[in-house]
């Protein structure tokens, strides 16, 4: 199945094994019994997929249209009563690093990178990679690709502690 929600004790993990643009809906129908759980982990899995005939990249890069599923999904994540952390597996871009962003926490892959567009009259586009992610708060913990799953358990874990 392409999203897949399991309980860690406390937290609702909700994996996505597909580009986040077509899964947010599926995603979003999760979310009522997710927010049961005393937090949500949304995982973007460790698979690589294609994107509209591109190189690989992260299952959360989202395609050209992506932009409102993803800001759907956004909203419902931020109406959520539990805290949400964003366990990034690989790269994200675009409104997929707004959707990180928005999450209490968010933990990033060793060799990830985040796609960000800043500015005001002059839009700039450049990838953070982990390591600057973390120095600049972007992200709470980077950790080896195989270890983010169980990182963004334990930081929602925290997360939930703290709001407790």
């Amino acid at each position: 199945m392409a999203v897949t929600l399991e309980f860690r004790d406390d937290v609702a993990v909700i994996t996505v094994d597909q580009p986040l643009d077509t899964a947010s809906p599926q995603v979003r129908a999760l979310l009522p019994e997710a927010a049961e759980a005393g937090a949500v982990v949304l995982h973007g899995g460790a698979r690589l997929s294609e994107v509209d005939g591109d190189a690989p990249s992260s299952v959360f890069s989202p395609r050209p249209s992506a932009g409102r599923g993803v800001a759907e999904l956004r909203h419902a994540l931020a109406d959520l009563s539990v805290p949400v952390v964003a366990a990034l597996a690989g790269s994200a871009c675009g409104p997929v690093v707004e959707l990180a962003l928005a999450c209490h926490g968010r933990v990033l892959a060793a060799g990830g990178e985040l796609g960000r567009v800043s500015g005001s009259a002059v839009l700039v586009g450049r990838r953070v990679p982990a390591a600057e992610a973390l120095r600049t708060g972007l992200v709470d913990r980077v950790v080896p690709a195989c270890a983010v799953l169980a990182a963004a358990v334990d930081l929602a874990n925290e997360c939930r502690r703290r709001r407790g």
